[in-house]
């Protein structure tokens, strides 16, 4: 892991973009400028582990980051996977006793800006509209949390992965870039990496979907969404 005060043109663009920093004005994005720097993780270099004391707040400027428990048998559950444009940890700094809930750790080579937490709050006292900009993210990823235990309890693993598949795929081509490891999404979706290839082959048998090297493509769209109709 490689860390340097030092921000590259991209990542302060990512800064003002995001969600969490986006209604900034001039003088409080510099004072999350000041107190941020730029981590570069390689393949499977860990950013934090469960239990780490709190710090910061990240910024995904580029690659992917796999957010992970461990279970008592040492089984690996995947919570989410953290692509670019998308800060997380930030629940963090309202939770009792501040740790680091999950392990972080890069799937590919990736570059992660870490903004001093206390930064960020010292900000969020001053600004009303900070605040109703965090709660309206933190909302949304509430919602999405409670979609996703339903997909996760209430439905097979076909509903599943097609309700991936069509999230994911890019609506004007219908390509699905395979950009992380088949496990690692079979995981995300608590299916067995065999079931997932053999979901997979079946889908592809029937004509919905074209498997390629690095990318899947759809070719049935209203057969994949009949299949997760409720």
């Amino acid at each position: 892991m490689q860390s340097t005060k030092n921000l590259s043109q991209k990542s302060i663009e990512s800064l003002r973009t995001a969600t969490l920093f986006e209604v900034l004005n001039d003088d409080q994005l510099e004072v999350i400028l000041q107190n941020s720097r730029q981590i570069t993780l390689t393949e499977g270099a860990y950013l934090f582990q469960q239990g780490d004391a709190m710090e910061d707040i990240f910024l995904c400027v580029s690659g992917y980051l796999k957010l992970f428990r461990l279970t008592d048998k040492g089984t690996e559950k995947v919570i989410d996977i953290v692509g670019p444009g998308v800060s997380f940890a930030e629940s963090v700094m309202f939770m009792q006793g501040r740790c680091y809930p999950v392990h972080s750790v890069a799937l590919k080579q990736a570059v992660v800006v870490a903004i001093r937490a206390s930064s960020y709050l010292e900000i969020m006292r001053s600004s009303v509209d900070l605040c109703f900009n965090l709660m309206a993210d933190m909302s949304r990823r509430t919602h999405w949390l409670l979609n996703e235990v339903d997909r996760l309890t209430l439905h097979n693993a076909t509903f599943r992965l097609v309700t991936y598949l069509l999230q994911t795929h890019q609506p004007k081509s219908r390509l699905i870039r395979l950009d992380l490891p088949k496990h690692i999404i079979a995981s995300r979706l608590s299916i067995k990496p065999e079931t997932l290839s053999r979901i997979l082959k079946r889908l592809s048998d029937q004509g919905y979907i074209a498997m390629q090297e690095d990318h899947i493509e759809i070719l049935e769209l209203s057969a994949l969404e009949e299949i997760i109709k409720i």
